[in-house]
């Protein structure tokens, strides 16, 4: 004898319901990651952008030394880490080369060192004065000053920082004016 079960209306909108329930605590607990650009010493990030795996942003500034601009390229992996990737940048070496079996250099005369991909947990530098250094944040075609927030001299740190999404909602509904 064959038994067949069926479902009322009421028990499939509730099986409904809880399925629904389950997937958005999913979702709010779910991790995101944030890039923070912050200063020692000072307890807030100046500046946080959300990322995903794949993201690329790059550092670009004045180098003291050849007053011309170098230029450091990351993405973030999957794993939550920082990768640089490679650098560009314009020398004029004075005169004395170096040899590194990924550099290359452009039609342009500026030079790349490719296939870097060095892990890094954060990048530190000590920012420099906008009119000498101009450090730069460039991330998805967008331009962020680093000396709009932070003065010359301090150790800058770039990290990444784990949050849920429920945390970043909640931020934004409470900091809206």
């Amino acid at each position: 004898m064959e038994r067949s079960v069926r479902f009322t209306t009421p028990v499939i909108s509730k099986i409904a319901v809880v399925v629904s329930l389950i997937g958005l605590l999913f979702w709010a607990l779910w991790p995101a990651y944030r890039l923070e650009v912050s200063s020692e010493g000072r307890p807030d990030a100046f500046l946080s952008l959300p990322v995903s795996s794949g993201d690329r942003f790059s550092i670009r500034f004045l180098h003291s030394y050849d007053r011309a601009f170098l230029q450091e390229n990351y993405e973030i992996e999957h794993r939550a880490k920082i990768v640089l990737r490679d650098m560009t940048f314009q020398s004029h070496l004075n005169g004395g080369g170096f040899a590194y079996p990924n550099f290359h250099l452009r039609a342009d005369g500026v030079g790349e060192l490719r296939d870097i991909n060095e892990a890094r947990k954060k990048i530190q530098f000590m920012m420099g004065s906008r009119d000498l250094a101009n450090h730069k944040l460039i991330f998805k075609g967008e331009t962020f000053h680093l000396s709009d927030g932070i003065e010359p001299f301090e150790i800058v740190e770039i990290k990444l920082k784990k949050r849920m999404v429920l945390w970043d909602l909640f931020e934004k509904v409470t900091s809206s004016p």
